[in-house]
C-alpha cells in the first residue's frame, strides 16, 4: 500500500453531489479526482491508483458494477477499496467484506467521512488518512480490538474515547502502545478487558501528546489477546459464578491460611469484609473481573467463603442514610457557614484516634452505612497501629455532595500539617479505648488544635470491644472536658443502626441553627 497516492476518486454521476462532497473532503485534507462517467473513471483509476474509490453503481457509459469488475481484476487497482453508492441495497458480485462498503443514497457527508477513515485504517493506509486528524466509528462496525491493533500498527499517540450507553471510557495510547485504560475510577487491565467486551457504542481517537502515567507495561498485542481470552473464558464459565446480588461471608479464621497465596485471593478476602455483595466486591477489586470471579469460585468450593443467595430484607441497605431534602439542606448550611464550601462538592471529617486499629474498627462498622465507600488503599493495605494520614472512605449524599473521612495523626505540633489539610473540614471524629488511656490527653489536644482553626461538630466515640460502664464514661468525659449532656457514642453494639445513629447525630449537630450561627460550642 505504500505506492498509493493521496487521491480519492469520486465516480459519481450527479455533478452537484460529486463537486460538493469533493469540496468537503478537501477541507478534511484529502486530494480528490472527480469523474461523472465510467469511462473517465476507469482511465483515471488506472493512471492515478487512488487510495479509495467512491463509485456510483449507475454511472453512464460504463456501469459502476462493470467498472468494479474491471478494476478489481487489474493488478494496479486490485487492492483499492470501494464505496458503492446506490438508492437501494444491491448485491454486487465480488463484494469483498472488510475491503468494500455499501452506502445508500442520499448519504450524509460526515457519516461517509467517518466510514471512509475506518475502512482506510482497516486497510493499513496511514500516510494520509490518519495523519494528525481524529477518527471515529461504531463498535458494531469495528470491534475495539481491531481499533487498538490499527493504532498499534500506525504507532499513534493520543486518547481513544469509547462510549456505550451511559458509560464512557478513555484509553491512552503512545507510540501505538496502551499506556492506561480508565472507566470512571476503574483502570488498567480491569478497565481495558471490560472495554473489549463492549459490542455496541462509539469510539473516537484524538491525536494528542499523552502525559498520563504508564500503568500498563505489556504490549498492545499481549493485552488484547489476554483480554479476549478472559472474555471467552468468562462467557463459557459464568454459569458457575455466584449471583452478583448474593452476599458472601467468610467461614474461617483467615489468619490460619497458608502464606504465599495469590494476591487476588488476599484482596478478595479483605474486600469481603467491607463489600459482602458479589457485584460490589467485583467492581472494587483491582483485578480483572474474570480473575475475581474465578477466585470466588475457588474460595466457595474450598468452603472458605459462604454464599447467601437470597439476602433477607435489610441485609443490603437500599435507602441512603440522608434523605434528598436533608442532603440539600446540609449543603446549604455548609455554604452559609463556610464560604470556601461554595465552590466544592465535598467536605472532610477528620478522624483522630489513639490507634489505627480503632480507626479500622470504625471504618469496618461504617461498611453497612448506605452509600458509604471504603477507600481502596485502606481495604488492601495492612496498616500498623500508628495513625496514618489520608482518606479512609466517603459517604455520598444526594446532589453530588461527598463527606470524606480523613485520618490525621495525633501529633504534639499539628499546626504545620493543619495548614495543608484544614480546608473543607466540616467535622471531627475522636476514637479511643482503654488501651489508649495514656494517649487521651494528646488526642484531646489534637481535637482542640483543630477546633482552634475551625469550629466544627465533634463526635466522641469509645471504640472498645466491650460496653463501658457509666463510671468509665464519666471519667472519659472529664478527660475530654465534656459536659454532662455532651454525647459519647460506643462501637460495641453489633446493631447496624448504632453507627447510623452516630452519623445522624453528626448531621443533626451540623444543621442546628444555633450552631451554624456560632452561638454554641462544638459538641
Amino acid at each position: 500500500m505504500t505506492a498509493y497516492t493521496k487521491k480519492i476518486l469520486l465516480a459519481i454521476s450527479d455533478r452537484e453531489v460529486a463537486e460538493g462532497f469533493s469540496a468537503f473532503l478537501k477541507e478534511k485534507g484529502f486530494e480528490t479526482v472527480v469523474c461523472f462517467d465510467g469511462a473517465s473513471a476507469m482511465e483515471t483509476a488506472l493512471r492515478e491508483t487512488p487510495i479509495l474509490i467512491i463509485l456510483d453503481l449507475y454511472l453512464p457509459v460504463i456501469k459502476g458494477e462493470r467498472l468494479f469488475q474491471i478494476l478489481k481484476n487489474n493488478p494496479h487497482t486490485s487492492r483499492v477499496p470501494f464505496f458503492f453508492l446506490s438508492e437501494s441495497q444491491k448485491e454486487v458480485k465480488g463484494f469483498r467484506i472488510g475491503m468494500d462498503w455499501f452506502v445508500t443514497k442520499p448519504f450524509q457527508w460526515e457519516e461517509m467521512y467517518g466510514n471512509m477513515k475506518q475502512l482506510l485504517l482497516l486497510r493499513g493506509i496511514t500516510s494520509y488518512s490518519l495523519g494528525d486528524k481524529d477518527f471515529q466509528g461504531r463498535l458494531s462496525q469495528i470491534p475495539l480490538a481491531d481499533v487498538l491493533q490499527m493504532l498499534r500498527l500506525n504507532r499513534k499517540e493520543g486518547e481513544l474515547t469509547v462510549t456505550s450507553g451511559t458509560s464512557s471510557a478513555t484509553v491512552f495510547i503512545k507510540d501505538g502502545q496502551i499506556f492506561n485504560a480508565a472507566i470512571g475510577e476503574v483502570e488498567k487491565e480491569k478497565a481495558l478487558f471490560r472495554l473489549l467486551s463492549w459490542k455496541d457504542g462509539t469510539f473516537e481517537f484524538r491525536p494528542a501528546h499523552v502525559t498520563a502515567a504508564q500503568k500498563l507495561t505489556q504490549s498492545t498485542d499481549s493485552l488484547v489477546l489476554e483480554g479476549m481470552r478472559q472474555i471467552d473464558e468468562y462467557n463459557n464459565s459464568k454459569g458457575l459464578f455466584p449471583d452478583e446480588n448474593s452476599l458472601l461471608k467468610i467461614k474461617i479464621d483467615t489468619s490460619s491460611l497458608p502464606e504465599g497465596l495469590k494476591p487476588v485471593m488476599y484482596e478478595v478476602l479483605n474486600l469481603v469484609k467491607h463489600y459482602p455483595r458479589v457485584k460490589d466486591l467485583v467492581d472494587r477489586s483491582a483485578f480483572p473481573d474474570f480473575e475475581v470471579y474465578k477466585t470466588l469460585v475457588g474460595l466457595l468450593g474450598r468452603h472458605i467463603l459462604d454464599e447467601i443467595k437470597e439476602a433477607k430484607r435489610g441485609d443490603v441497605p437500599s435507602k441512603g442514610i440522608v434523605s434528598p431534602p436533608r442532603a440539600i439542606k446540609i449543603k446549604e448550611k455548609l455554604i452559609s457557614r463556610w464560604s470556601d464550601m461554595l465552590t466544592v462538592n465535598f467536605g472532610k471529617i477528620l478522624v483522630a484516634s489513639t490507634s489505627m486499629i480503632l480507626t479500622n474498627r470504625f471504618i469496618e462498622a461504617c461498611k453497612d452505612v448506605p452509600d458509604f465507600l471504603v477507600d481502596e488503599r485502606l481495604v488492601t493495605s495492612k496498616y500498623s497501629s500508628k495513625n496514618t494520614l489520608g482518606d479512609l472512605g466517603r459517604l455520598k449524599l444526594y446532589g453530588g455532595m461527598d463527606i470524606i473521612l480523613f485520618s490525621v495523626p495525633t501529633l504534639k505540633n499539628l499546626s504545620p500539617l493543619l495548614k495543608m489539610i484544614s480546608s473543607n473540614v466540616i467535622g471531627i471524629i475522636v476514637l479511643w479505648d482503654e488501651d489508649g488511656n495514656a494517649d487521651i490527653p494528646q488526642l484531646a489536644a489534637t481535637r482542640n488544635e483543630i477546633l482552634s482553626r475551625r469550629r466544627v461538630p465533634v463526635l466522641h466515640i469509645y471504640a472498645g470491644k466491650n460496653e463501658p460502664d457509666k463510671t468509665l464514661i464519666r471519667e472519659y468525659r472529664n478527660m475530654f472536658g465534656l459536659k454532662a449532656d455532651d454525647p459519647v457514642f460506643t462501637l460495641s453494639s453489633p446493631r447496624r443502626d448504632n453507627i447510623q445513629n452516630i452519623f445522624q447525630s453528626y448531621f443533626s449537630a451540623l444543621l442546628k441553627e444555633d450552631y451554624i450561627s456560632g452561638k454554641v460550642r462544638a459538641i
